[in-house]
């Protein structure tokens, strides 16, 4: 059995009054909401988004949004939210989505069911939550409060109106359904070739308590990471190099009297913020003290030089 399914049967035995094995459950990826306007004409902003990742975790999986418990047919045991950053929404902002996994008892029950799941026909899903704050996408006038003359998807000013859906509340079930409000809600392909969402991994790692064991895929996703915190600490070393240097030299032309290295050493421990602007106020210092001199006389300027005494 391999790490991923290992860490997963131990997440679902949060939920489950026995320990699950992996031949017992059947496992899948959700998309369950994404903050692009829906066919409502509604949105999700990106806090709500992580506002209901983890209200829907151990959320119960139905159909049609019936609440029978005979239509429990699965169960979310983790969530996360996504952003992709090549692609963008109809607005123009980065695509964000929350995701999730879900389990179900392979029984004879629902063996057409995981069969449907697999073949495709049943993908789209739907959720059931409460939010807060509801606002014109227009004007920001609260729709249940307040209201306006902004009617979702007609088009002002070449924008298209919806409500903008904020503050998350609570989350109810998440259901399949033929034509899902969210176009891209429903069953995603293949959980193996996502990508590793390093915020959850992090979040993971500060959270463990005892010894932590990480996947393949999560511990490349880290690697990937690290090496791009390395590039970026360099620049900011490079950065930093040369704010000091800038000091060093600020301090010497303004305040002779005081050694520049040493004023630029006792600088060290400052945040790059600091050292901005310490560098613009000695900048600005030495300009005072020492003011740009004009070394080339202008066109129309008359020459100075009285040559009376040589003329002949």
């Amino acid at each position: 059995m391999n790490e991923t399914i290992t860490q997963e049967l131990e997440q679902i035995r949060r939920f489950s009054r026995k320990a699950l094995t992996a031949d017992e459950v059947y496992l899948f990826t959700l998309t369950l909401c994404d903050n692009e306007i829906d066919r409502d004409f509604e949105r999700f902003t990106d806090e709500a988004l992580q506002q209901l990742a983890p209200l829907f975790e151990g959320k119960t999986g139905i159909f049609d949004h019936d609440p029978a418990s005979k239509n429990q047919s699965a169960r979310i045991f983790r969530t996360w939210v996504e952003t992709d950053p090549e692609k963008k929404t109809s607005l123009g902002t980065p695509y964000v989505a929350l995701r999730a996994r879900a389990y179900m008892i392979r029984t004879e029950e629902n063996k057409s069911l995981i069969d449907e799941i697999e073949g495709g026909i049943k993908k789209e899903v739907s959720i059931g939550c409460s939010m807060k704050s509801v606002r014109c996408s227009v004007c920001g006038s609260d729709r249940r409060t307040a209201g306006c003359m902004h009617r979702p998807g007609e088009v002002y000013d070449g924008k298209l109106c919806h409500d903008v859906l904020s503050d998350a509340a609570d989350a109810y079930e998440w259901s399949f359904v033929a034509v899902p409000a969210q176009r891209a809600a429903g069953v995603t392909k293949s959980f193996k070739k996502e990508a590793v969402p390093t915020g959850s991994i992090i979040h993971l790692i500060k959270s463990a308590d005892s010894d932590l064991h990480l996947s393949n895929q999560q511990v490349q996703a880290l690697q990937t990471k690290l090496a791009a915190l390395e590039d970026a600490a360099e620049d900011g070393k490079a950065y930093r190099a040369q704010l000091l240097g800038d000091i060093e030299k600020y301090v010497q032309l303004a305040l002779p009297q005081v050694k520049g290295a040493l004023f630029a050493k006792g600088c060290g421990t400052m945040s790059v913020a600091q050292l901005k602007t310490m560098r613009d106020q000695l900048k600005a210092q030495t300009a005072a003290v020492l003011p740009p001199v004009v070394q080339l006389r202008g066109h129309n300027e008359k020459s100075t030089t009285d040559n009376t005494p040589f003329c002949i």
